[in-house]
């Protein structure tokens, strides 16, 4: 009778680590970053919201419901809302009064297994924004009865001053960013034996009950190193630390105790070129200095918005910077992070208004679903990301890199820009198409060949003729060009895609 018992549990323990995703194998992912709340309720009721600071009626089984607009999307991840029980108006997620229990609003504890076991069925992986940080407002912030399992005020770290926002605090006072209340928010004491305790026993129980892929965590720069080192090893799966902050060498060192960050001092550099038309060779510099700090820079969190900024179409961008910035995170160093609505052009402004609904707005035919598709689509079945990214031109107006055998090119002019480029991986007589375009093509000769950019425009350059074989097989690029002739494609890496599977 044992040796049954041991092979039942052998399986159990087989089936909660088959969900374990090591940082390596979230390189081959793209997040898509949705707020519970405004993504799409059950039924689909697309009725309008009329009061975006309270709950709009998002759930999970709306999410479930609308797994394909993200999948053919080019998206092979979610990263969700928090999902414990909040306060009233805690919407967002990031109010909760009761760790354990789910936000009923969203929906019940099955009703998320379902959302997950449905998201594995599609080879889409879970990422659950947590809260080790901090509880909901309180009365006279001073009442803590309300909130459970740290009902008492000797949990918290006492109310000394506000935590100010991004870059207003010097973060070289860690005491003080460690201790203060963000947004007059309760901040526990993680010195506090039953609360570091209770923490980590809760993630621990929390990523084996749902089978959570990864966690996105939040405030990581209010709340101790040490603290987070404990947390990652007891949730045992992959973390994304949010260190609100532009200073390369602040955030990465918290790299020494999570796996990877939101990557906010390369959106940082997006907003210097892109709407401040500062040049690009700061790219240059950003990289060169990155490589020398960051553990790991593929494994960092590329993101053009997110749900703490107002979206870049009210920040002062317009739509060709957001679609250069998008292809440049989305080829850079890094994982790929999408925020919803920016597919659709949402253009939200200061908190709440940067968090809009989604429900009646999917068009999987809008010009920036299939913008976004077509990266996607192309950074997966080329599987570029798996090569070093090498520096090709870099000046003030014009930005390039390439990476195996795809040319990345960005401008931030408004203008026309030229370059001959000298600098490359390719053979003579080399044909170079956009993906963007099929129509678009480049010829290598004599060692060099020319691109043209206009009005902030991104181009991605694939080889589809090479004078002789590859590694892609015998005939690759003739092929590619028959299935473009016949309009079997309707861009470049679908057809690499094809001839490479046959």
């Amino acid at each position: 009778m044992k040796l049954p018992i041991i092979l039942f549990l052998c399986f159990l323990l087989l089936f909660n680590l088959s969900y374990t995703r090591t940082a390596e194998e979230w390189k081959t992912r793209a997040i898509y970053q949705i707020l519970t709340d405004r993504f799409a309720r059950t039924h689909d009721d697309i009725t309008q919201c009329t009061d975006l600071s309270d709950y709009c009626g998002g759930t999970f089984k709306g999410i479930e419901r609308n797994l394909d607009y993200i999948k053919n999307m080019g998206y092979n991840a979610i990263w969700i809302s928090p999902v414990a029980k909040n306060a009233p108006k805690g919407y967002h997620g990031y109010w909760y009064i009761n760790m354990y229990e789910i936000n009923e609003h969203f929906g019940s504890k099955q009703d998320l297994k379902d959302l997950i076991d449905a998201c594995h069925e599609k080879d889409i992986w879970v990422m659950i924004d947590v809260v080790p940080n901090h509880v909901a407002p309180i009365p006279g912030n001073n009442d803590f009865s309300g909130i459970y399992p740290f009902n008492d005020q000797k949990y918290y770290h006492e109310l000394d001053m506000p935590c100010k926002w991004v870059d207003d605090n010097d973060p070289y006072n860690q005491t003080r960013l460690e201790t203060c209340w963000l947004a007059y928010l309760p901040d526990l004491n993680q010195d506090d034996e039953f609360v570091r305790q209770t923490l980590l026993d809760w993630i621990r129980d929390f990523v084996q009950t749902f089978n959570v892929d990864g966690l996105r965590l939040d405030a990581t720069r209010h709340i101790p190193k040490w603290f987070w080192t404990e947390f990652r090893e007891a949730a045992g799966v992959f973390t994304v630390g949010e260190v609100f902050n532009h200073d390369l060498t602040y955030c990465a060192g918290y790299q020494e105790c999570i796996d990877s960050l939101l990557n906010f001092p390369l959106r940082g550099i997006f907003e210097q070129m892109f709407m401040e038309d500062r040049s690009m060779k700061s790219v240059e510099e950003f990289f060169e200095y990155s490589a020398s700090l960051w553990k790991d820079q593929d494994v960092l969190g590329n993101f053009v918005n997110n749900h703490d900024i107002e979206r870049s179409l009210f920040f002062g961008f317009d739509v060709p910077a957001l679609k250069a910035m998008y292809a440049f995170a989305f080829s850079a160093m890094g994982i790929p992070i999408g925020y919803y609505g920016d597919e659709q052009l949402f253009h939200g402004g200061v908190d709440p208004l940067n968090r809009e609904p989604l429900f009646d707005k999917k068009n999987p035919n809008s010009e920036m679903y299939q913008y976004i598709k077509t990266i996607l689509t192309f950074r997966f079945k080329s599987e570029f990301y798996k090569h070093e990214q090498i520096e090709r031109v870099a000046d003030d107006s014009f930005y390039a890199f390439s990476r195996g055998y795809a040319f990345f090119a960005f401008t931030n002019s408004k203008g026309e820009e030229v370059r001959t480029v000298t600098s490359h991986p390719y053979e003579e007589g080399t044909l170079l198409c956009n993906i963007f375009n099929q129509k678009q093509c480049i010829e290598v000769k004599d060692g060099k060949f020319e691109i043209h950019l206009i009005n902030k425009e991104a181009k991605i350059l694939f080889p589809v003729r090479s004078s002789r074989e590859t590694q892609w097989g015998k005939n690759a690029w003739k092929s590619i060009k028959q299935l473009w002739s016949n309009n079997f494609v309707s861009d470049i890496s679908k057809a690499f895609w094809r001839t490479k599977k046959n």
